[in-house]
């Protein structure tokens, strides 16, 4: 696939993640990815092989251990593990987001207390916790109805918040170290006006993992409930201003090009092993890659990457470069590359034919990761509606 132009440090960075997941990650994540409980599929002596080449913590700038790498960068390095194993890659990015969020949102005193062991540990994640079991897509398309959105509470007590609730479908739940809480703290006012981020170590008392999912994709980077009783906080763990949790929620999803980076590592993947395959089967006397039908899906899988290509390195560009970020490019990227990575899925299956449903079949797993990541940052249909509001109230302004 063609690659955006690249620093020295990009390409030394691509080529160290090329050789990792090739010699540290592909011989054993289909055994993991294998595995009936899906407790048992975090990738921890991945984590820890990746960690110690700098992979965990190469967002941070480098006094605190990193390469201050830039959104391209991070897309860069994701759909490139995403060609191998997403779920590892995935964990890797949940890493990237929280602590660049615990890093501009944290004081001094919080750095040290909470990234300082992030950092010194090649085995410490964080999870970040947004939504629950009644609060999803109306948290991303936040309504003035108070009665709307996260209502997982968090009440002052003297010197301590108290938190009560819980939270479904969280990345690392159970796994990570440090928990990021997005919590109500006035349930008067609309959630964007009345919410709070807040510091919660995992073995903090109080704070429980009920379950792990058993998700049908992405075995590797496990999601599940984390719930919250009478959990106890010093003042000190609010992260941010209290009741000023959007701009925490808005820089968490601003430049969120982590979903099209990994529909792009999918896309790769599975065309690759149609290709192969293609090459390899012989029907009617030559390969099937040269029967004008099979060779025109192939074409068409080719030209989704390109597109796929062309939208994330110039939308992660734009984020680098500091312009005026418009979410719209990365509501709409999340939608586009979610299309086109279900082509290249569809054209990957028509490809292998029967092989391809096949679960000795490399192309099955990837089918799988795509079907789960629709749903994450947004389905389709939210991502629209997002975009749709958008231009309402741009034609509105208009007037």
């Amino acid at each position: 696939m063609p690659e955006p132009e690249l620093t020295d440090i990009q390409r030394q960075l691509r080529d160290t993640v090329r050789e990792y997941m090739a010699r540290e990650v592909a011989p054993f994540c289909r055994e993991i990815e294998q595995r009936p409980d899906a407790s048992d599929c975090m990738p921890w002596d991945l984590i820890r092989a990746g960690s110690r080449l700098g992979l965990r913590t190469l967002a941070l700038p480098e006094e605190w251990g990193g390469l201050s790498a830039g959104v391209l960068t991070r897309a860069l390095l994701l759909s490139e593990m995403c060609r191998v194993e997403p779920g590892l890659g995935k964990c890797f990015y949940s890493c990237w987001r929280a602590s660049l969020l615990l890093y501009h949102l944290g004081t001094p005193a919080q750095r040290e207390k909470f990234l300082r062991p992030f950092v010194e540990d090649d085995a410490y994640c964080f999870a970040t916790a947004f939504t629950e079991p009644g609060a999803g897509s109306d948290n991303l398309i936040p309504s003035d109805d108070p009665g709307r959105g996260l209502m997982l509470s968090a009440v002052r007590e003297g010197d301590e918040w108290v938190l009560n609730g819980r939270k479904q479908w969280v990345s690392l739940a159970g796994f990570a170290r440090c928990l990021l809480v997005f919590a109500r703290t006035n349930a008067e006012v609309p959630v964007h006006r009345g919410s709070t981020l807040f510091i919660v170590p995992a073995d903090r008392t109080g704070v429980s993992f009920p379950r792990v999912d058993d998700k049908l994709g992405f075995r590797l980077y496990p999601n599940g409930d984390i719930l919250l009783e009478d959990v106890r906080l010093p003042a000190d763990h609010c992260l941010g201003e209290v009741d000023g949790a959007w701009p925490g929620v808005l820089r968490l999803f601003a430049g969120a090009v982590d979903y099209p980076a990994t529909s792009l590592g999918l896309s790769g993947a599975m065309y690759a092993i149609a290709l192969d395959y293609a090459r390899s089967r012989v029907q009617g006397g030559r390969p099937i890659v040269e029967h004008p039908t099979v060779g025109s899906r192939l074409a068409e899988m080719r030209m989704h990457i390109h597109a796929i290509e062309g939208y994330l390195w110039d939308t992660a560009r734009a984020i680098d470069s500091g312009a005026p970020f418009d979410p719209n490019h990365t509501w709409l990227l999340k939608v586009h590359c979610d299309r086109a990575a279900v082509g290249v899925m569809l054209g990957a299956l028509d490809v292998t034919g029967g092989n391809g449903v096949m679960k000795e079949f490399p192309l099955e797993r990837f089918c799988r990761d795509v079907l789960t990541s629709l749903h994450s940052d947004g389905t389709e249909s939210l991502n629209l509606l997002r975009s749709a509001r958008e231009l309402a109230e741009e034609s509105r302004a208009d007037r």
